[in-house]
């Protein structure tokens, strides 16, 4: 009766394929080294791509043997050029649609915690260093009433209680009240220079903050 050894289960060498191992060996070395190279250029997740690609390229070689086949290697060379050409124009294409959150970079002048307390008519200035341009700017804010304020205060719920935001590119200034939502035009600006004015009952202190920033095209 014939016996199956460990070694008869892992002969690898009766398993057909389309293509020779050496093929599907030296393709994974390409991408290797291209994700390698990914990773010297400080490229996003370019190192975990060349662990992942040469974890890979370890295995195939235990389980492979390898030919010097001139064709198998110009083949892998290729498809693997194709494949890093397709992922490259694929990131590009996402990296320029999607959409980024710049809330904690939005920068008021002067307030302490980054959170000014404004009064009645009180006006100051925000600064956002956009370091991926992108042509619109979604932004809110959230207006409540400032810690020191009066205990009795209550002016975060009054309908009057809002900001008058303008844009350096776009100088008509818009009205928003807490939570509410704006998408703006900011035609890639590489900073984005803004102002808000507050509206408030008198002797109410209100404290701002940003609650939202998003850049999008």
């Amino acid at each position: 009766m014939r016996t199956w050894g460990f070694d008869a289960v892992l002969d690898f060498s009766k398993l057909k394929a389309p293509l020779p191992p050496s093929f599907f060996w030296t393709l994974l070395f390409f991408l290797c080294l291209f994700g390698f190279t990914a990773w010297l250029l400080q490229v996003n997740a370019g190192a975990e791509i060349a662990g992942v690609l040469s974890l890979a390229v370890s295995v195939v070689a235990l389980i492979a043997s390898p030919s010097d086949s001139r064709p198998a290697v110009w083949g892998a060379l290729a498809s693997a050029f194709v494949l890093v050409v397709l992922g490259t124009l694929g990131y590009l294409i996402y990296d320029n649609l999607r959409s980024v959150d710049v809330t904690a970079d939005v920068r008021f002048e002067g307030a302490q915690q980054n959170s000014p307390v404004l009064m009645n008519s009180q006006r100051t200035t925000f600064t956002i260093p956009v370091t991926e341009p992108r042509d619109h700017l979604t932004i809110s804010f959230r207006i409540t009433d400032a810690p020191d304020s009066e205990a009795v205060q209550d002016c975060g719920t009054d309908t009057f209680t809002s900001v008058e935001l303008a844009l350096g590119g776009n100088p008509d200034a818009i009205r928003l009240e807490s939570g509410e939502e704006r998408t703006l035009p900011v035609r890639g600006d590489p900073d984005i220079r803004g102002a808000v004015t507050m509206n408030a009952l008198v002797d109410c202190q209100m404290q701002l903050q940003v609650a939202r920033a998003e850049l999008h095209n």
